[in-house]
């Protein structure tokens, strides 16, 4: 092996959701090679769906970035003769398929890279199990392969301009915890001199001075953390709406291919991971600023009245950061556990009740009940697992704190009968000592809040990262393209197929023109859906070009060229509005009566007129209130109102009767 264990681990990329092993795998080795690249960016390229990926998809997704990459068929004896690491086609429990990483042969046993457990030692024979297909990419850096470290750079750009807004607030409520920290020390230094001088010297004037200003600072304290409290609240919410606007802004226009490689279940819970960047900000903002200064402040006053007694502290002080420093990596791998487990347990919970027609009809509760609780008790189970860690990491500095305390006030005792410190000197130590061991201690925990956060994070700007559809192109643009007399649509030897898969359109070539019409027939799986997609701009061709008129497709603006063609299919998404509302899509009362003006003129509306309310009928969730023909008569007047140029019916009135339908 050219890398040691401890170097592995540093680079080892954990995947980040249920069927990214394999785009784990490739992150991996470009890091292996000084690269970076991040899983999402792989996805499109690599083919990868809910249904994982292929290997010829990670040989695509290699080459795409700079790789020479190569399959092989080998057996383990070949393996260990290889000096570069290797990608295997693994099957874990006997049923799950999965990628992992050969990095080499280490003392008689192989180095394992495993995008969901981490490094692993595997014997000879436990390989020999698991690999049972044999498969091997092999892949190196190649003339294209940039090398370079990950840039920090871009993603504290990306998180600064989230914040940029905040940065007044933010300084304002940490001024107020800075406020409020050194007001917290007038306890300890009025009772060391009302013990070691006010009281033994009768000055009554001066101990009712003394409660007043003591008084005085300690509600001005608590009016302190008040308004430090109604700024933090402020600045949560607006970093809040920030966060998830601009993770929406950038889901809603991410290319079709790269949302399908997504569950439902998985980005929820990405936007639900705002809220852990939101309580981390204010963290750093408020408790970690105060206790760094209630540490540091607290330290320096323990050393002017007893050096030795600091000195204890200094020392408690390294333990808990050993502590830290020990429980830093297994917490932050317990963390993307469970982030893990919770996008799948979002994802069998949407897909069970949105499915929840076909479970009961053919009384097949039991089973997805079952699934949702093994799914649950399994995010459940690494939830439980995290909160053995935390919750061992919170003895440990409960223990060092418990220890130090009381060295602290065994030494301030023995030098108060050395003659070496007063009595009110010990009782200021002690006050002050017993804010530095929490305030440490607060520190330290705050590492299992800040690596949550940086998960979260991680996962934020993956998101963020992606390009966008059509990279370049303005949607908001006002440039228009005369089309006036581009009434004929031409598919130029077209070819398609999906990264990892074999082509499923080859040479496509027809041309359709005003007044005329095409059906095409083809078995299931045959590419009539595709063709569907291809037709919308959702893919893009392999080989040959889309036309309308003489404009291929990428002349075009997406948005100018959709305006062109609409699609219902027989699947079409009815929103849970009104009837409507998901004709026009608009929440512009304009629009609403420029709507129904189009459904009158049309005689669409006489279709709507059997239900009391007509078009201002709610829909249901997924269109529940209709009937299936109902449904398909909302997808057609959705697209007829849009007065396209062509119209793609994909079997769109399967649900209607007959007389509907003519």
């Amino acid at each position: 092996m050219k890398r040691t264990i401890n170097e592995l681990r540093k680079i080892h990329v954990q995947q980040l959701g249920e069927y990214s092993c394999g785009l784990a795998c490739l992150s991996s080795l470009s890091a292996y090679y000084e690269g970076s690249i991040s899983q999402e960016k792989l996805r499109e390229s690599s083919g990868t769906t809910i249904n994982g990926t292929t290997m010829l998809g990670l040989l695509q997704a290699a080459e795409k970035i700079g790789f020479e990459a190569k399959g092989f068929e080998a057996d383990v004896d070949s393996l260990k003769g290889l000096s570069e690491p290797v990608i295997l086609h693994v099957v874990m429990d006997g049923k799950q398929e999965h990628f992992v990483i050969s990095y080499g042969l280490l003392e008689d046993r192989f180095v394992l890279g495993d995008p969901a457990k981490g490094i692993l030692m595997y014997p000879e024979n436990e390989l020999e199990a698991i690999w049972q297909s044999k498969a091997l990419l092999k892949i190196v850096p190649g003339a294209n392969f940039q090398t370079h470290k990950i840039d920090k750079r871009n993603r504290w750009r990306w998180f600064k301009e989230l914040i940029k807004e905040d940065i007044p607030i933010l300084t304002v409520a940490m001024t107020l915890g800075i406020l409020m920290a050194l007001a917290g020390l007038s306890t300890a230094i009025f009772s060391q001199k009302l013990i070691d001088d006010f009281l033994p010297n009768m000055e009554t004037e001066k101990i009712a001075i003394g409660f007043a200003a003591l008084a005085l600072l300690l509600g001005l304290r608590a009016l302190l953390g008040y308004i430090q409290g109604v700024f933090m609240a402020r600045q949560g919410k607006e970093l809040n709406i920030r966060l998830v606007k601009s993770f929406v802004q950038k889901i809603i226009r991410l290319p079709i291919p790269v949302l399908n490689g997504y569950s439902t279940g998985d980005l929820v819970a990405r936007m639900n991971d705002s809220m852990r960047i939101r309580k981390t900000v204010a963290l750093l903002t408020g408790n970690v600023a105060i206790n760094v200064l209630v540490v540091l402040v607290s330290m320096g006053y323990i050393f002017h009245l007893s050096w030795p007694i600091g000195l204890v502290c200094l020392v408690g002080l390294v333990f808990f950061t050993v502590v830290g420093i020990r429980f830093h990596k297994p917490i932050l791998t317990f963390q993307k556990e469970v982030m893990q487990a919770h996008s799948q347990n979002e994802a069998q919970y949407l897909e069970s009740l949105t499915g929840i027609h076909t479970v009961r009809s053919y009384s097949k509760e039991e089973v997805f009940k079952e699934r949702i609780n093994m799914v649950y008790e399994l995010y459940q189970g690494k939830s439980y697992d995290l909160a053995i860690v935390a919750n061992r990491f919170g003895f440990f500095t409960q223990l060092v704190s418990a220890v130090f305390l009381s060295l602290m006030f065994a030494l301030g005792v023995w030098m108060i009968l050395e003659g070496h410190l007063l009595l009110g000197e010990l009782m200021a130590v002690l006050t002050v000592g017993g804010g530095i061991i929490p305030g440490a201690a607060s520190l330290i925990i705050a590492n299992i809040q800040l690596q949550e956060a940086k998960v979260a994070f991680d996962r934020l700007y993956e998101i963020a990262s992606l390009e966008k559809e059509n990279p370049g192109k303005d949607f908001g643009s006002k440039e228009k393209h005369s089309t006036k007399s581009d009434h004929q649509l031409t598919l130029e030897e077209v070819s398609f197929r999906f990264p990892g898969q074999k082509a499923i359109l080859n040479n496509i070539n027809f041309s359709l023109g005003q007044g005329e019409m095409l059906a095409l027939f083809g078995q299931v799986g045959s590419g009539k859906t595709t063709l569907v997609n291809l037709l919308q701009g959702f893919y893009m061709p392999e080989k040959g070009c889309l036309k309308i008129g003489d404009k291929p497709m990428d002349s075009w603006l997406m948005e100018h060229w959709r305006k062109q063609v609409a699609v219902v299919s027989q699947t079409e998404k009815i929103f849970n509005t009104t009837i409507l509302d998901n004709i026009c899509l608009s929440h512009d009362v304009e629009e609403w009566r420029r709507c129904g003006e189009f459904l009158n003129q049309s005689g669409l509306e006489r279709f709507f007129g059997q239900f009391d309310q007509g078009v201002m009928t709610l829909c249901g969730e997924n269109g529940r209130n209709l009937s299936g023909g109902q449904r398909q008569l909302v997808a057609i007047s959705r697209a007829l109102y849009k007065q396209p140029k062509f119209l793609v019916l994909d079997e769109a009135t399967s649900a209607m009767d007959f007389d509907t339908e003519r």
